[in-house]
């Protein structure tokens, strides 16, 4: 049945939470750039311009030669290509690579969760600086997959599109395996402080400090375990055939993966979490980290797979989460969406006192969360490669979303939709209704 103007617009703005949040959401969403594969972080120029790692989508790693098994997909092969990329986005949206065919790998044949260029930042002398992920055995990566390039923090020249490695994680972790764990390097992110990148590695499960002048890997800190009732967890069905000593395989080890990486208002790092498989609801953490001796303490909890951490200049903290529920329930070993891959935003205020501004809606499986005039920005689809559903980088406009009243504040509902009902119907004649005779009107409907 088609509604009348005035009746939709009633309906929108004043039937209830949830469609003030909707209301909220359609104002402030906005795609920036699009046909991206398996985006990840970024950041901004002197000009305004966004330079955005993309972690490609792999290759046939020379004909399966270069391919190793994946450590966190069901050993589904991992192989190489150059597929990897940073792209510049102007302010107009116009994509230009600035570093084209970087070695990337990614699950065969889908191209998901690749690994490849993972983030780029910019000192405050504009040096720039690209990190490269690799997510798999660091062992393999030179000669099985082919790619030293992989696991690696490099200065970039612009001009030339030369690369200087300034720290090599993956040979880090081959060596000393910090966290004691499986040998597994994936650095995801960083910040820059001062003289000092800070980069996380998902794999490692790890922050390093680096010295960008040069001096390499600082400190090296683990990040706490996250302890977890087994009782309490949820595991996708064996697949057909399994026998018992094969479901030992689903045996959690508690592992903190860490994803996101910033820089708090009093100096000291923030730093996001994903939860090990198989990625409980409400279990990711968000820690404290000293810079000066990378000691973490643990500062929230009860949040599912982050993938990234913000601050706006009032102090309020912004996670990402990259998806609502446990992974494995959305996305298939190899990168088949089976179920709802949307993501939220959760509000932290200085009094710990939490609000989701954002979920679903077209946020879908985001990483890497930005604050910057007024707006949240993040890499939406980041695990996916360009085509029906590629990657995107996207916009939530936090001003916009503050021009909506909040919940349960009649009198301002009822005086928009009145304002709301005026601009549709024009110069139509309306006769006067009662509050009663309206909210009558959305219970008949």
């Amino acid at each position: 049945m088609k509604l009348k103007s005035f009746v939709l617009t009633f309906l929108t703005v004043s039937v209830g939470s949830v469609a003030v949040n909707q209301a909220a959401q359609a104002a402030s969403f906005s795609v920036i750039a699009d046909g991206l594969d398996n985006p990840r972080n970024f950041d901004w120029d002197s000009q305004g311009n966004i330079y955005l790692a993309a972690s490609g989508a792999g290759g046939d790693g020379n004909g399966g030669v270069n391919c190793i098994p994946s450590p966190s997909a069901g050993y589904i092969n991992l192989c190489s290509g150059n597929t990897g990329y940073v792209v510049k986005i102007a302010p107009d949206g116009t994509q230009t690579k600035v570093l084209n065919n970087l070695p990337s790998i990614a699950l065969t044949p889908s191209g998901e969760q690749a690994a490849g260029p993972a983030d780029f930042k910019f000192d405050s002398n504009g040096n720039a600086y690209v990190l490269y992920g690799l997510a798999g055995d660091p062992n393999s990566r030179d000669t099985k997959l082919g790619s030293p390039a992989l696991g690696q923090l490099y200065k970039v020249d612009l001009n030339s599109g030369s690369l200087t490695s300034i720290a090599d994680f993956a040979q880090y972790e081959a060596a000393y395996n910090p966290d004691g764990s499986d040998l597994i390097n994936n650095p995801y992110g960083m910040t820059i402080k001062g003289d000092k990148a800070y980069v996380v590695d998902g794999g490692s499960n790890v922050i390093y400090s680096v010295g960008l002048d040069g001096s390499g890997i600082g400190k090296v800190t683990a990040i706490p375990t996250n302890l977890i009732d087994p009782s309490t967890l949820e595991f996708p069905p064996l697949p057909p055939g399994a026998v018992p000593e094969e479901a030992l395989q689903f045996e959690p080890d508690a592992q903190a993966v860490p994803t996101g990486i910033t820089v708090a208002p009093d100096g000291t790092l923030t730093l996001s979490e994903y939860t090990a498989f198989p990625y409980p609801e409400g279990k990711a953490r968000i820690h404290s980290v000293n810079p000066d001796d990378l000691s973490i303490q643990t500062i929230y909890d009860g949040f599912t797979q982050l993938t990234g951490v913000a601050y706006d200049p009032e102090g309020n903290l912004y996670a990402l989460q990259h998806i609502n529920q446990s992974e494995w329930k959305a996305i298939e070993q190899g990168g088949n969406i089976i179920d709802d891959v949307s993501g939220s935003i959760i509000k932290i205020a200085k009094d710990g006192s939490r609000e989701t501004i954002w979920s679903g809606n077209g946020l879908e499986a985001a990483s890497g969360l930005f604050y910057r005039d007024g707006a949240l920005y993040t890499s939406n689809r980041t695990r996916l490669v360009a085509g029906e559903r590629g990657g995107q980088l996207v916009k939530i406009d936090l001003e916009a979303t503050k021009k909506v009243p909040e919940p349960g504040a009649a009198g301002g509902l009822f005086a928009i939709a009145a304002l709301s009902a005026t601009a549709a119907m024009g110069k139509r004649k309306r006769q006067q209704k009662s509050s009663e005779e309206l909210l009558a009107k959305v219970e008949i409907l």
